[in-house]
């Protein structure tokens, strides 16, 4: 009986997590910070063009992101900087992809720490500028 239930125990340590990925991201209009969003905007801008930036690295020891692979660094530390060097005022229909690994292979690179997991977090968006108020014309 003990046997069952310490398997049933290891089971769902390993099996039944949820990770759940977040950013904290300034309210617009908040802070001299670039905007960022998902979806599209109704205010005039223009397209300056895309943007994709890449952070990679490792987990050692299955967890330990030394380097900033998570989606928090990779939003501060390369996306924003780069929406800055576009001369961009924000980012529209941003997406990213982040390498993930299930709470075994974690494990599993806790015990076999001489080979840390390769990490890598990538965004993709439009960098724009938004355009002024409209003047109206003079009658």
């Amino acid at each position: 009986m003990t046997r069952v239930l310490l398997a049933g125990v290891v089971a769902a340590a390993l099996c039944g997590c949820t990770v759940v990925n977040s950013v904290s991201v300034p309210a617009r209009g908040t802070s001299a910070e670039p905007f960022v969003t998902a979806g599209d905007i109704t205010e005039p801008h223009e397209v300056l063009g895309l943007v994709q930036v890449t952070r990679t690295g490792v987990l050692l020891f299955g967890n330990l992101d030394v380097i900033g692979t998570d989606l928090e660094a990779g939003f501060k530390q390369a996306l924003l900087p780069a929406i800055k060097e576009a001369g961009g005022d924000g980012a529209v229909r941003v997406r990213y992809q982040m390498t993930q690994y299930t709470p075994a292979a974690r494990v599993l690179g806790a015990i076999f720490f001489i080979f840390p997991l390769p990490s890598t977090v990538t965004f993709t968006g439009q960098v724009v500028k938004l355009k002024g108020p409209a003047v109206a014309a003079a009658p």
